[in-house]
């Protein structure tokens, strides 16, 4: 437990040391914000925006450097391609997974509709172990160089999942749930009104969600990089 609030403490202090990187993605969540309120197009055009995938692109390189044991923060300047180009690759991948969480979770509620209960413990079961394949199968491919197949290889996805124990399993899922509740603050607009909440709903997007962001994201790759030491 302490070397976790360790990690934790060294997130934060890491996040920190990179403001100008944290005023940035404010900026690109708040313009991602803007575009899911006010687009008309197809809701998936609506969350994949070349602003919601350089965050995406940067967060990855993140928990990148992280399992490499660097400290060093992701470049913006020169480096928009590449974190594009990253952040498009990891939504993709995102996207298949999610296409097989959405049908499983989806058979479960017609399976316990139909008072199949056997059935819908199993497409439950199903949708853990498919998600536990997500987490691992996008780790997976920072420690092969960030390879788009890699998050597919299901052997070494299981040989992953495999060296975590109980401890470590509870502090990477913590960090995930984190990291993913900003994901939905993006896809959430920004409130329309002007009440005192409404404005710290707003100050919290801006400046809170992307700092719990990076934070998770290091924080991912840390508990992970201290896990495959342990192994060597």
């Amino acid at each position: 437990m302490r070397l976790f609030i360790d990690h934790i403490k060294e997130s934060i202090d890491y996040t920190l040391s990179d403001k100008t990187g944290i005023i940035i993605v404010s900026s690109l969540v708040s313009i991602a914000c803007f575009i899911n309120k006010n687009s008309l197009s197809d809701p998936i055009l609506k969350v994949i925006n070349v602003f919601l995938l350089i965050v995406v692109g940067y967060g990855s390189y993140v928990s990148w450097y992280a399992l490499k044991g660097r400290d060093e923060h992701p470049r913006f300047k020169n480096n928009m391609k590449r974190l594009v180009w990253e952040g498009f690759k990891k939504s993709v991948i995102v996207f298949i997974y999610s296409g097989f969480l959405y049908a499983l979770i989806r058979l479960a509620k017609l399976s316990y509709a139909d008072g199949n209960l056997i059935f819908t413990v199993c497409f439950v079961i199903l949708f853990i172990l498919l998600y536990l394949c997500l987490i691992a199968g996008l780790l997976n491919r920072y420690l092969h160089n960030g390879k788009f197949i890699e998050a597919f290889h299901l052997r070494e996805i299981i040989n992953l999942i495999k060296i975590f124990d109980t401890r470590y399993f509870i502090k990477v899922i913590i960090a995930v749930i984190i990291s993913q509740a900003f994901a939905a603050s993006v896809v959430i607009p920004f409130s329309k009104g002007l009440t005192l909440l409404d404005i710290i709903y707003s100050i919290a997007t801006f400046f809170l969600a992307p700092f719990l962001y990076i934070s998770s994201k290091r924080l991912i790759a840390l508990n992970v990089y201290d896990l495959l030491e342990k192994q060597d």
